[in-house]
């Protein structure tokens, strides 16, 4: 009788501690469709595996639950509840995104959703590979209204060989003259040396192919000319197995036709700058008295090159200043006899440290910052014993009490002899001594050249190669756009916003290509190369331990092992417990039979 009695009062055992009898659930399922989801295990490609889970997960549940159905798309539909016809289909259109969002992110938003629930019981699903990259959970809620499961998917194996990233030896290459083009190439996970043959191709025509074995990251130059100006598409090439989204790197560059110097002198010009800037063609170079400044040609040159003045006054430093913001480089020689009032004005203005006192006694350099890009392929080699210029006199250089300096050069008393300060979209150099000869040698000298060079190279901007997607601000200069601007491939148009500090493109850019920028016109005004997102190739995973750790941990969390037979009969004794009606019957009829073979017995 007292079985049969506890048969009909319906006994479980629950599993989930925490868990009460639920009339409805809401059931948030997040499926990771990154790219790494494309491995290989033995049950085929982990999204569909994923899948497969996520309708057995489904079917656990009774037809009366609500469904959410997330992943790394984040589209506004997938915040409305489902029931289990269309869970299954909007479960079958997934594919691979290039889109990757952090578990924290997922988890947070999961909750967001399910907080708009009345369901008296609210369940998580996490299922995915667990990136090292992405998995950063940070689940503390101890509210037994909610319940995590996560569910990992593992590969066959996790290494995998791609194209990171890459950059040019120059930031404005130029017509006919070699460029060296490195990139850099990782090998993830894999316990051996890989043999890597990686292509280039420029414009569509392959330009070099290099060869190495790659351990575990390794950078390759690759070497090739251009003889057109304006801008070029460049693609990197290797082959890799079964992860092959990141085989290919995308980046671009222009050649520019000139890059403008405008030389402003005292009362005579250096002819050192005049040498060295009149006998390359790259460089457009002027001059003009500083009495007799044409204002409108300083927005247009990249390097202004103020030359010894004396004194200048506060119109001119507030073109300046205009032209520094817009991405100019402005050079700084002083004069011997300069108005030290002026110029601590101008620093004020910008921010940037000023001239204290002359000293006129010889002091050495004591210090190259040979890692500055200023000196990229200058030296060999750099030894203690280097030749430094001889100094005569100097400046001191006071610190403003926000400025920030990096010095390139160092004297023996700390103070720079050379520093670089950035103010907004351009820069300052400052120097603390002139170019004539009561200074010292430095126009003369063998440093003169390349540092001179390259502060006018650079002048010209540094050129982003690439963006990956996902980026949704583009910092370019747009101050000769004009609105609307599209961005093209062959097979999409893109109008993204403009504004002072770029482009606003909103996650319009889903595939990596080249996108030219035109303006109303169909005028090309950029080539912008758009890549996947790196992180989605480092294939390192969380260990199932940790996993098992934290489900520990947190008495709402549970590690579901993805190799269980029958995941949905294993839910539904998770959200029910393991139900003991069945065992009170057969406990109920073996009592009858033990009472009716006493009774005969007796």
């Amino acid at each position: 009788i007292t079985a049969l009695v506890l048969a009909f009062a319906q006994p479980y055992i629950p599993v989930d501690e925490s868990i009460q009898q639920a009339k409805k659930h809401a059931v948030s399922i997040y499926i990771d469709n990154s790219f790494s989801m494309d491995a290989q295990n033995e049950q085929g490609r982990l999204l569909l595996n994923a899948k497969q889970h996520a309708q057995a997960i489904v079917d656990a549940y009774a037809s009366s639950d609500e469904f959410y159905l997330l992943n790394n798309d984040f589209r506004g539909i997938q915040q409305r509840a489902l029931n289990k016809d269309q869970f299954s289909k909007a479960l079958n259109a997934i594919e691979s995104s290039a889109r990757t969002h952090n578990l924290n992110q997922i988890y947070k938003r999961q909750k967001n959703i399910l907080e708009k629930s009345s369901s008296d019981k609210k369940d998580i699903y996490i299922i995915s590979d667990f990136q090292n990259t992405i998995s950063d959970l940070d689940i503390n809620s101890q509210d037994s209204l909610y319940s995590v499961r996560l569910v990992a998917v593992k590969p066959y194996t996790n290494a995998n060989l791609y194209v990171d990233s890459c950059w040019l030896n120059t930031p404005n290459p130029q017509l006919e003259q070699n460029i060296k083009l490195y990139a850099r190439v990782k090998n993830n996970n894999s316990e051996e040396k890989r043999e890597v043959n990686i292509s280039l191709e420029v414009d569509g025509q392959q330009k070099a192919i290099a060869t190495k074995d790659v351990a575990n990251e390794d950078i390759i130059e690759l070497n090739f000319t251009v003889n057109t100006l304006g801008w070029h598409k460049g693609k990197l090439s290797l082959q890799d197995y079964p992860i092959s989204f990141d085989d290919d790197f995308y980046f671009s560059f222009e050649v520019k036709p000139q890059l403008n110097v405008q030389h402003i002198y005292e009362s005579t010009s250096q002819a050192s700058l005049e040498k060295l800037f009149t006998n390359d063609s790259y460089f457009n170079y002027s001059k003009q008295n500083v009495k007799q400044i044409n204002y409108s040609s300083l927005n247009q040159s990249q390097l202004i090159i103020l030359d010894g003045l004396k004194d200048f006054s506060s119109g001119f430093q507030q073109s300046l200043k205009n032209a520094i913001e817009k991405g100019s480089t402005v050079l700084v020689f002083p004069n011997a006899d300069l108005n030290t009032a002026t110029y601590k004005t101008f620093s004020k203005l910008l921010n940037i440290d000023h001239y204290q006192k002359l000293n006129e006694q010889e002091i050495k350099i004591q210090y190259l910052e040979d890692k500055h890009p200023l000196f990229d392929g200058v030296f060999e080699t750099i030894n203690e014993r280097l030749n430094f210029p001889k100094i005569k006199q100097y400046y001191t250089i006071g610190q403003q009490s926000r400025s920030v300096g990096v010095p390139i050069l160092i004297l023996e008393d700390n103070n720079g002899f050379l520093n670089e300060y950035q103010l907004a979209n351009g820069k300052v150099y400052l120097s603390s001594v002139g170019l004539d000869n009561s200074f010292g040698n430095f126009s003369q000298h063998a440093l003169f050249v390349p540092i001179l060079y390259n502060i006018a190279t650079y002048a010209g901007g540094k050129q982003n190669l690439f963006y990956t997607i996902g980026q949704e601000n583009i910092p370019i200069s747009t101050r000769t756009f004009e609105s609307p601007m599209r961005l093209f491939n062959n097979k999409v148009e893109i109008i993204p916003d403009v504004s002072k500090g770029g482009l606003w493109l909103a996650n319009q850019v889903t595939e990596a290509n080249h996108y030219e920028l035109k303006d109303n016109k169909r005028i090309t005004k950029a080539v912008l190369s758009f890549n996947y997102n790196r992180t989605e190739s480092d294939l390192t995973l969380l260990d199932e331990q940790s996993l098992k750790n934290l489900s520990e941990q947190q008495a709402n969390v549970f590690f579901l092992d993805s190799k269980l037979d029958n995941l949905s009969k294993y839910l539904q004794d998770l959200n029910t417990g393991i139900h003991l009606w069945l065992s009170c019957i057969l406990l109920t009829l073996f009592f009858l039979l033990i009472e009716t073979l006493l009774i005969r017995l007796l």
